[in-house]
């Protein structure tokens, strides 16, 4: 695997959760190959060989979470006193309501992607948890979620569940499993998508694919340096930089992804060299897990088709 590679599959895996990115049911191989100037077959084998290896375990319906009443998600990280209790932080709030992601890093640290109605319902959430395990935390960001153009009906639920976990299946399928036409099928899901209120997502398995790092960069800056910073680092780093985020003031998280161990140390030293960086401390991403099934996002999604 090299560098197109990883931003192929984060292109179709890591997708933007608060729905302001497009959606699409299936893949788009022009799209991505526009963006990362590839060509749209060398983008299809690509894909295809991370399907046969594994690595993309399979393709995920989420529906936009407004339908729900909620209004933004926020990304909490979490420290703990050692590495026992980041395990149990890890495992259980894969089971909590309104956890929505959790990523586990090598040491003490996690972090929790959290659906809220308010603001505050997130951060009641995130006190909950650093308050069982005596964590500290840190709000990374919120992300406002889109609404949805239409609304749905008791078909739309049904269609959202029967792709809930096999986002590619044929409408013929999923008319069979409905008793609709294939074309109603179809009509539905485009509907569900160009409207917002469905994404299609890759799930991938991280540790599947040895040789291949991630990790997050957290640089305290002054803020009237922050967007020269920024443009170092995208410069410096080029196509392996896949996710830049500045949360508040004085404060920039940069995603990246690397072939050694050794990068990522380097990279943050490279960082502390850099005009107007204060400090900044290393994240090296072991996995991403989703929410043990049957989740509370399921069981929203079954109340709406009963």
């Amino acid at each position: 695997m090299d560098a197109k590679d990883v931003r192929i599959f984060c292109d179709i895996a890591f997708r933007d959760l608060s729905y302001s990115a497009s959606v699409q049911r299936h893949v788009s191989p022009s799209e991505i190959g526009r963006k990362l100037g590839l060509y749209e077959k060398t983008v299809r084998y690509r894909i295809k060989k991370m399907e046969e290896d594994g690595f993309i375990k399979y393709y995920q319906a989420l529906p936009s979470l407004s339908l729900f009443g909620y209004g933004s998600i926020t990304v909490y990280r979490f420290e703990a006193l050692n590495l026992a209790t980041k395990q149990r932080v890890v495992e259980s709030t894969q089971k909590i309501q309104n956890v929505v992601e959790v990523g586990d890093y090598i040491g003490p640290f996690a972090s929790v992607d959290i659906a809220g109605t308010t603001d505050d319902d997130a951060k009641a959430t995130a006190d909950k948890i650093a308050g069982r395990f005596e964590l500290t935390q840190l709000n990374l960001g919120t992300r406002p979620i889109r609404d949805p153009h239409d609304t749905l009906d008791r078909l739309d639920w049904q269609i959202v569940q029967g792709l809930r976990y096999d986002a590619r299946k044929t409408t013929t399928e999923l008319s069979e499993d409905l008793s609709i036409t294939p074309r109603m099928a179809e009509y539905r899901i485009n509907k569900l998508l160009d409207s917002g209120a469905l994404l299609i997502r890759a799930v991938v398995n991280i540790q599947k694919q040895a040789g291949l790092v991630f990790y997050e960069v957290e640089l305290s800056v002054d803020e009237a340096r922050r967007s020269p910073i920024i443009a170092i680092l995208q410069d410096q780093y080029g196509e392996k930089l896949w996710s830049v985020n500045s949360p508040s003031p004085g404060l920039i998280l940069v995603n990246l992804f690397g072939f050694t161990l050794a990068e990522p140390e380097e990279s943050a030293l490279s960082a502390l060299k850099i005009e107007g960086v204060k400090y900044c401390r290393l994240f090296m991403l072991k996995e991403v897990l989703e929410p043990k099934r049957p989740n509370w996002l399921d069981t929203l999604i079954a109340q709406k088709v009963d």
